[in-house]
């Protein structure tokens, strides 16, 4: 019997299992059991299978190899199983490279960014950078999951039902589970995509009416939104996304001055601007140099001391190329930076910036 270690809530995994319902595998071929049967993903057994300590992983019994990775799995149970059930894998070459593409763009470009709509920032460690991809936010990396739905819809068969047209294949059993995923997790978010709610891209025709059919009519469907949906209820009565910014967690600050800086209303002295920052000449200077660095986007940062592991990107571009850029366009050999936080810090504008004071000799200490 082979072992397909794997748990509900796992969509990669969830993959693997609907293609072992499809085809009506027995628990004497493949049976599925969790991760801790082996101590857990960190445990030493199973990273001696999985060196990279994820899910799923099939061992095979006869010969205790390990195979890891949804699509791989998924190649390997097609076609150990190629006599049982549908197909899945298609054999006219057009409709196996139409298949293909699906399920490359779905493990390329949305399950590598998937971990954007659950994980809290930090929780890998604090040498670990948030869990937005390639992305400088979770904002962005949100948008880019909204962007490539739009490519799946374009992917999808005209008339269904299924993604490929009137069978099940491989690229349902990929897309599904990640497709329950994104239609709990997307909602929550305050995310924007061209204006629209990023949850809008679920809602396109192809998709609407493949998600209908594999929902209520495929019974291997219906199964496994049963098992997924099950499992992220768990992780609602968890409360999962309270600390996570843009689902649970809001800025909810007034706004301030440097809002209308941001939007036109009120002019200031521009001398640096890209797409996250913005920096303005002070109306006070204390040096011949006195600019004003924020980012364009607050996301709770009121003051410094509301930074968390979710802003790390926007911190280092405001230290490293912010700061830089100005430093280099006002010509100084050197510089303060200064950030106050906090009303008895003189901080009198709730929304983060940073002080670069230079042009002349400066004293120490600054004030008390």
């Amino acid at each position: 019997t082979a072992t397909l270690y794997d748990v509900p809530v796992s969509n990669n995994g969830a993959r693997c299992r609907m293609i072992l319902y499809y085809k009506n595998v027995p628990d004497s071929e493949v049976r599925v059991l969790s991760p801790a049967e082996l101590g857990g993903l960190n445990s030493d057994a199973y990273r001696a299978a999985n060196p990279q300590g994820k899910m799923p992983l099939l061992v095979l019994s006869d010969s205790g190899e390990a195979i890891p990775e949804s699509d791989t799995i998924a190649r390997y149970l097609c076609s150990r199983f190629a006599s049982m059930g549908p197909a899945l894998q298609p054999t006219d070459p057009l409709m196996a490279a139409r298949c293909d593409k699906i399920c490359r763009l779905h493990d390329t470009y949305l399950a590598s960014v998937q971990s954007a709509m659950y994980k809290v920032a930090g929780s890998g460690g604090v040498t670990t950078f948030p869990p937005f991809g390639a992305y400088a936010s979770r904002r962005d990396a949100l948008a880019e999951i909204g962007r490539q739905l739009g490519v799946l819809e374009s992917y999808a068969d005209a008339d269904g039902p299924y993604l490929l047209g009137s069978e099940p294949s491989a690229a349902d059993c990929a897309v599904w589970p990640s497709y329950l995923f994104w239609a709990h997790m997307l909602p929550k978010f305050d995310a924007t995509l061209d204006g629209k709610p990023i949850a809008d891209a679920l809602r396109s025709p192809r998709l609407s009416r493949w998600a209908q059919h594999m929902a209520h009519v495929d019974e291997v469907g219906k199964r496994v939104h049963g098992e997924i949906t099950g499992a992220l209820a768990g992780w609602d009565e968890k409360d999962r996304w309270a600390p996570i910014l843009g689902a649970g967690t809001r800025d909810t600050a007034d706004p301030t001055l440097f809002d209308k800086i941001l939007s036109k209303e009120i002019p200031a002295d521009i001398v640096y601007e890209d797409e996250l920052v913005l920096a303005f000449r002070d109306i006070a200077p204390v040096a011949p140099t006195h600019v004003l660095l924020i980012p364009k986007r607050r996301d709770g940062l009121t003051r410094l001391s509301r930074a968390s592991a979710e802003h790390k990107p926007i911190l280092g571009h405001m230290l490293g190329v912010g700061v830089p850029a100005i430093v280099a366009s006002e010509k100084l050999d050197s510089y303060r930076l200064v950030v106050n936080d906090g009303e008895s810090a003189c901080q009198s504008v709730f929304h983060l910036h940073m002080h670069i004071i230079g042009g002349k000799a400066l004293t120490w200490p600054p004030g008390a």
